[in-house]
């Protein structure tokens, strides 16, 4: 309604609405339409998973259409910062006196804080991890990179391995970003912070021992129970699709009969099949699949748009691998926490990025930029 008022104000706010958002309101209508016309219904849980998807996909537009400015962006990007400040405490208080610990099976002694699941708040902390970094800029002292040390100790706590795999490729990330364009800015808050790794990563074996440490990749040398079994729900699911009808592969399932689909023939109650491509695949069919290329993509350019030289493009690339990460080993489109820090800190550094460099750049010139930066890397 906020939007749509705002619209109705200034119709040049309905550009700024993301191409991809608008997209994926069509697919959930397509989605949906066609689950009724073949089964008569829609199941409880379709109507779950495509609430789940609608609800990050309103806030993105909702904080597209209104947060134009950078001060209403950086606004967000706090509110994002304290929500990953409060996750992370949680996770901590839950490592030290007793939560849910989901990997007990495994040997250790992880923590999800007070949340059902340990998976999709790792996608809040790393991003959140980031924004704080982000935030701290221009800060002096050790505050900001502090609390992202946090964050992302709190990550490592919860012992989830996408989140791990994803953290330390925004690390490496930074670490490039920082010998290649960090010393054109004197960046100080970056180099704060990679001291702080460093010290946290001699630390943490005398923490936790190494059996402890790497307990949880103990399974890859089993392939039927690689990733928690994942290797096998992704052969399931390429096999369902490949052996599917032609309508099948082109317009999906529906999300209801994947998950009744893995429930046969894995036995055991798993929604999805835990990679969002294949997901996409199954519910959406080739539609499914050209739209989230096309979301990787938009977002990719937004990026480059601002400029990976900026400190707005090294973080947001940062948080875009995190989700690419996240989305390829764990999915990440059904779950309303991790997709709404993703959109909304990709979206308001994108606001404060556009908003910093020169509006009048001819296009031509901000790809042949782009483009130089891509060579350079």
């Amino acid at each position: 309604a906020l939007s749509l008022w705002s619209i109705l104000r200034d119709r040049a706010g309905a550009t700024r609405i993301p191409l991809p958002a608008a997209g994926a309101l069509l697919l959930i209508g397509v989605f949906i339409t066609k689950e009724l016309v073949v089964t008569g219904t829609l199941a409880m849980g379709s109507i779950g998973a495509y609430g789940q998807v609608a609800y990050w996909v309103m806030f993105w537009i909702t904080t597209s259409v209104l947060c134009h400015q950078p001060k209403q962006a950086e606004i967000i990007l706090r509110g994002l910062a304290v929500g990953a400040v409060a996750t992370a405490v949680s996770v901590m208080l839950g490592f030290l006196f007793g939560a849910f610990n989901y990997y007990q099976d495994d040997s250790v002694t992880s923590s999800a804080g007070w949340f059902n699941t340990a998976k999709t708040i790792t996608g809040v902390l790393v991003t959140g991890g980031v924004v704080l970094l982000y935030l701290g800029r221009k800060k002096a002292g050790w505050l900001y990179p502090l609390l992202a040390s946090f964050c992302f100790l709190g990550c490592v706590l919860t012992y989830a391995r996408a989140g791990s795999v994803a953290l330390a490729a925004v690390l490496l990330w930074l670490i490039f970003w920082a010998l290649l364009f960090g010393r054109e800015g004197k960046q100080q808050w970056v180099s704060r912070f990679l001291i702080l790794t460093i010290g946290v990563g001699l630390l943490l074996p005398a923490l936790v021992s190494s059996d402890k440490l790497f307990a949880r990749w103990d399974d890859f040398q089993d392939p039927d129970k690689a990733g928690s079994g994942r290797e096998t729900i992704w052969k399931v699911a390429l096999n369902d699709y490949w052996n599917g009808t032609a309508d099948q592969q082109a317009l999906g399932n529906g999300f209801n009969a994947m998950s009744e689909m893995l429930f046969s023939k894995l036995g055991s109650d798993i929604k999805h099949c835990h990679n969002d491509m294949l997901d996409m695949m199954l519910v959406g069919g080739v539609p499914g699949a050209c739209w989230l290329f096309f979301l990787f993509g938009i977002l990719l350019w937004r990026i480059g748009r601002t400029s990976f030289r900026s400190v707005e493009g090294s973080a947001g690339f940062a948080i875009l691998l995190t989700f690419l990460i996240h989305g390829q080993f764990t999915g990440q489109l059904w779950g309303t926490d991790a997709m709404t820090y993703y959109m909304l800190s990709l979206s308001s550094l994108y606001t404060i990025g556009r908003c910093i460099s020169p509006s009048d750049a001819p296009a031509n010139f901000e790809a042949h930029e782009f483009t130089t930066n891509i060579a350079h890397a």
